[in-house]
């Protein structure tokens, strides 16, 4: 089976290296059969990419490197039909927004299992390591909370609050992405935006 290799700091763990990109040419070359010439495309893309997924997958994110992985092969494979109608990004974006939707139709819901810190009402430790140590179980709990929200909102409102407050897409951008209107994506973020803050009311008073 076809394997494509994409390198760690293409998924942005190590810092890409500096180079001038002429994307139409390395599409080119790819359409052409230069393998190699993917691999410019994946680094200028990866890092939004694993985003997206990250916040789409709720409480699947464990499995984001996997299925960004699947995304760029998808894309690969895609690129013989890819015609420059939009942009590439907005492309492999498509690509990647499809694919996660049909990765957790396939998956189905995950039971969370999260252990609560008795953090609350303590008082602080005077030691600088043990400061260091409740400060990053606190910001782990933080993010735990906030993972759990996003689990909670529909897969939909996932995706666009991460396209507009992740990546900071404007609404146009996110509409060609979703193939829907500029209002629509205006309503439809305000909508997640409320869901947000319910989903947010609702934990608070499971407490």
């Amino acid at each position: 089976m076809f394997s494509l290799a994409i390198p760690a700091w293409g998924l942005g763990l190590l810092e890409a290296p500096h180079e001038e990109l002429d994307e139409s040419s390395w599409i080119k070359r790819c359409q052409n059969g230069d393998r190699d010439a993917f691999e410019p495309l994946v680094r200028q893309n990866a890092g939004k990419i694993q985003r997206l997924v990250w916040g789409m997958l709720g409480e699947r994110r464990e499995d984001t490197d996997d299925v960004v992985q699947e995304i760029f092969i998808k894309a690969y494979f895609a690129l013989p039909r890819f015609r420059g109608d939009a942009k590439f990004s907005t492309w492999v974006y498509r690509i990647a927004v499809n694919h996660c939707r049909d990765y957790l139709k396939r998956s189905g819901p995950m039971p969370l299992e999260l252990s609560e810190e008795q953090i609350a009402g303590e008082p602080p430790p005077e030691d600088k390591e043990q400061q260091d140590a409740l400060r990053e179980v606190r910001e782990r709990r933080a993010s735990e909370e906030l993972q759990i929200l996003f689990s909670r909102l529909p897969e939909k409102h996932r995706r666009i609050l991460v396209m507009r407050e992740l990546e900071g897409m404007s609404y146009d951008e996110i509409g060609e992405v979703l193939q829907i209107r500029p209002g629509t994506v205006r309503s439809r973020l305000n909508r997640a935006r409320a869901n947000m803050l319910r989903a947010a009311e609702s934990a608070k008073g499971e407490k």
